[in-house]
């Protein structure tokens, strides 16, 4: 950006002022004290696009609240200034010499780094008056990560000692501001707990009492500030309890027999219980007439155990799950074994099979499904990568964007580490989405994981499977969407 000195510019309309002023000696000559700029734009970014900037007078700050794409840096290093109005005077930044010289907007400037500039108005110009100005800094916000793109960050272990490789299962849930771990550890019951905003520090104890006969509940989920769940003992009794260590028999469910606990919705539980011999759905939520509602039979081919659940709310507003878990048989599309989903929308189950292979989601080991910026997610161990769905029926692989941790293992001697995490071949693993604030938390126990990975041969090109192994603690990982990122922290979407 081509710039002349301020001393020059000012010098030049002092002295056409002082000839107005001789050739006609009743012309009266008044200065603006306006000193703030009325409109800025930079020329159109990428495909045309136009970014509206905001003008903070107070602040002195110019910037697009509408953040930049990621890359958009390599656009703005070399960019012209489409507009910048004042109501007078003229307009500068400081040079190399640190002198104020005059922008020329005809040129392009970078502004990959925020700028300085400062306004003066022709009061101030023609008495050289530095108090009579008003400084602005302009920011250009660029996204520094792709918005649809997954971020992992990682928290720390939980527990190596305790969480080993003899962990064969989690079970992990959110009850207020903490989440919840359980796992069999020497035979014992134990429940791991930390803060879900801060998951660094966890802590550990024995669950009291012996209600679950040591073993992890068969089914647990979080409603209306407490737990409720379901023993192996196989009793018929459901659980409670408002702090995950102590529970006793809840009342909620009128002593039915409770065979497993679905998931929950706003305003009520659904489950499953035997009557007469026979096991039907129901829920918690009071219904008159109950005498005149025929409950829904459970079919040979709904989930049995493992559930995993995910909740949302339709296009018409209406609360609705979709559950997946382990099933009787394995459903399957021709001879290809698949997930079957099964859907609820306040009425009754349903399932959602795929139309066709093609748009099958595969049979996974210890799948979970998540509902996540308006779309079904479905993945398990092995961490190959996320199946995505609209509807939760045509189901496809997500794109490299939104994926697990992984990493090159071109270099012979590389192995995966905090910085450079690899999620591929991990077992034993849960997970729960903190719909709060967009985290996806998963958490491993400790063990050793290994894949195949089909790479080239650099000898003749040709391509080859090669295991790949790794040994990994028992961490704690948070994901989330980029875009999501931005949208609850607006102020620092270009960070």
């Amino acid at each position: 950006m081509r710039i002349k000195f301020l001393s020059f510019i000012a010098s030049f309309f002092m002295v056409s002022f002082v000839i107005t002023s001789c050739l006609d000696d009743d012309n009266n000559i008044e200065y603006s004290p306006d000193a703030t700029i009325h409109a800025f734009a930079l020329d159109t970014i990428g495909y045309g696009i136009t970014y509206k900037f905001t003008i903070d007078q107070q602040k002195g700050e110019i910037y697009n609240e509408d953040s930049l794409p990621v890359h958009a840096d390599t656009i703005i290093d070399k960019i012209l200034i489409k507009t910048l109005t004042t109501a007078s005077g003229v307009i500068t930044m400081k040079n190399k010499a640190n002198e104020d010289s005059i922008i020329n907007i005809s040129d392009s400037i970078d502004l990959r780094n925020p700028i300085k500039i400062k306004v003066w108005s022709t009061e101030g110009l023609a008495e050289m008056n530095d108090s009579k100005t008003k400084e602005y800094t302009i920011t250009v916000r660029v996204h520094k990560h792709d918005p649809d793109s997954l971020r992992w960050k990682y928290w720390g272990n939980i527990n190596d000692a305790e969480l080993d490789n003899q962990v064969k299962e989690l079970k992990s849930v959110i009850l207020a501001d903490e989440i919840l771990t359980y796992s069999i550890v020497g035979g014992k019951l134990k429940v791991y707990r930390a803060q879900k905003d801060n998951p660094k520090s966890w802590s550990s104890s024995e669950v009291d009492g012996d209600v679950f006969n040591n073993t992890l509940p068969t089914s647990i989920l979080s409603y209306d500030k407490k737990l409720y769940a379901t023993s192996t003992i196989e009793n018929g009794k459901v659980y409670e309890s408002t702090d995950g260590t102590t529970w006793t028999e809840s009342n909620l469910f009128n002593n039915e027999y409770v065979n497993l606990l679905l998931a929950p919705l706003s305003h009520k539980i659904t489950y499953i219980k035997t009557v007469d011999s026979k096991k039907v759905f129901d829920s918690t939520e009071k219904i008159e007439s109950r005498a005149e509602k025929e409950l829904q039979a459970v079919p040979d081919d709904f989930p049995i155990g493992n559930i995993s659940y995910t909740t949302y709310a339709t296009s018409t507003k209406v609360d609705a799950i979709m559950l997946i878990g382990e099933y009787k048989e394995q459903p399957t599309v021709g001879e290809t074994k698949t997930i079957v989903p099964w859907g609820y929308m306040g009425d009754i189950w349903t399932p959602l099979p795929p139309n066709n292979v093609d748009t099958s989601c595969p049979a996974l080991t210890s799948p979970s499904i998540m509902y996540y910026n308006d779309q079904f997610y479905i993945f398990g161990e092995d961490f190959e990568s996320f199946y995505v769905s609209k509807a939760g029926i045509a189901w496809k692989k997500a794109n490299k964007k939104f994926d697990f941790p992984y990493q090159d293992w071109s270099e012979s001697d590389f192995k995966p580490s905090t910085e450079k995490p690899e999620f591929r071949g991990r077992k034993t693993y849960s997970s729960v989405i903190d719909t709060e604030n967009n985290n996806i938390f998963i958490l491993f126990s400790k063990g050793e994981a290994s894949f195949e990975e089909e790479v080239e041969d650099e000898e003749d090109t040709t391509r080859a499977t090669k295991t790949h192994s790794y040994p990994y603690g028992s961490e704690v990982w948070s994901g989330r969407l980029n875009q999501l990122w931005f949208d609850l922290d607006p102020e620092h979407a270009g960070q």
